[in-house]
């Protein structure tokens, strides 16, 4: 995982495989709606749906 960017108006733009993605939608699918800032679920539910499903 790494920073790509980070231009003028403060958009970060991270890049990480689907591992790494995984791994942080399921780290923060662990923690407690009420805990989590908007910003937080946001990231959430974009990793959620980038994230591939797998069937097995």
């Amino acid at each position: 995982m790494e920073i790509v960017s980070i231009d003028k108006d403060g958009n970060v733009v991270v890049k990480m495989n689907a591992r790494e993605a995984k791994e942080v939608c399921d780290d923060l699918g662990g923690i407690p709606f009420t805990l989590v800032t908007p910003s937080g679920d946001k990231l959430h539910s974009l990793l959620e749906w980038a994230t591939p499903r797998r069937t097995a």
